[in-house]
């Protein structure tokens, strides 16, 4: 699927990896007046970004609807992912994340240098600004409001039956030194070994630690950024609402929200990892709150 009107645009990041944008620039209505026409340019930009083992097709939909909505859109696709280039070196987790969302918020604010951003994530992509922002403070300064569909780090492992399948993904990812997505259908790509062996870790020890023992939970006490955090009552292992709400808890923001999408929370559905980000019914009900929760920000 091609969204409408997009166009595809190219930054390198610290590492010298030239990285994808997809902009699908703000819709603006012929019949809405001028003043009206230069608010909704005059908003603030929207950056999504997908999890692993996908690429910003996850995410266009989305992108396509804050669009219509009158959001200028950017959708990065992480080094390795969909139009941007592999690195020479294979990324770690944490440096995936700090070098690619860096690289794009940079680019953002040469575009818009009065402008803050919106930052919307679906699995990693909502990981990758938080672990920006635990590790390097000053980008605080460049998000207006982040939002995170099924992001965490800690509590895929707490079944026994998801403790085995992560021991013997482990063993798969370092026999073939990559994880494959496409085989076991997790995705639309594979998975960089190095950036699964952190996620492996974190899960199997319950504890969101750097390489270098840098504590990230201790780190969201000091986000104090304006968040919407979202979780699949029927995601049991990538992102359990039990893990989501653990980062949700100890994030520092005073103006947060946390919301598990399930029939008993008068959702259609239990939504789980993916559905929950790009399908039929997330279209017409977690979009739409999306939106909303924006639009008073």
């Amino acid at each position: 699927m091609t969204a409408t009107g997009s166009s595809a645009h190219f930054i390198v990041n610290d590492s010298g990896t030239r990285l994808a944008l997809t902009h699908l620039p703000a819709k603006t209505s012929r019949s809405k007046s001028s003043t009206a026409i230069e608010q909704l340019r005059n908003q603030s930009p929207v950056l999504l970004s997908h999890g692993t083992f996908s690429n910003h097709r996850s995410v266009q939909g989305l992108a396509q609807y804050l669009s219509d909505n009158g959001y200028d859109c950017w959708i990065l696709d992480f080094q390795g992912h969909g139009s941007s280039d592999k690195p020479k070196k294979e990324p770690s987790f944490e440096s995936m994340c700090i070098e690619d969302a860096a690289a794009a918020l940079d680019h953002l604010k040469m575009l818009y240098p009065t402008e803050t951003v919106i930052w919307v994530g679906h699995s990693a992509g909502g990981l990758a600004v938080l672990t920006l922002l635990c590790r390097r403070p000053v980008y605080k300064a460049s998000i207006k409001a982040i939002v995170t569909l099924a992001s965490q780090t800690t509590h895929a492992a707490i079944l026994r039956k998801n403790r085995i399948i992560i021991h013997l993904s482990k063993v798969i990812t370092w026999l073939i030194r990559f994880a494959p997505g496409k085989y076991f259908k997790l995705g639309p790509e594979n998975e960089f070994g190095s950036v699964m062996a952190q996620w492996y870790r974190w899960s199997l020890t319950q504890q969101w630690l750097g390489d270098d023992g840098f504590n990230y939970m201790d780190a969201l006490a000091t986000i104090s950024t304006p968040t919407l955090m979202l979780s699949g009552s029927a995601d049991y292992f990538i992102a359990p609402p039990e893990g989501c709400r653990t980062l949700f808890d100890r994030l520092g923001s005073i103006d947060k929200q946390y919301q598990e999408c399930g029939i008993h929370a008068g959702f259609s559905e239990d939504y789980n990892h993916p559905r929950i980000v790009a399908s039929r019914r997330a279209s017409r009900e977690i979009w739409p709150l999306i939106n909303d929760w924006l639009a008073v920000r």
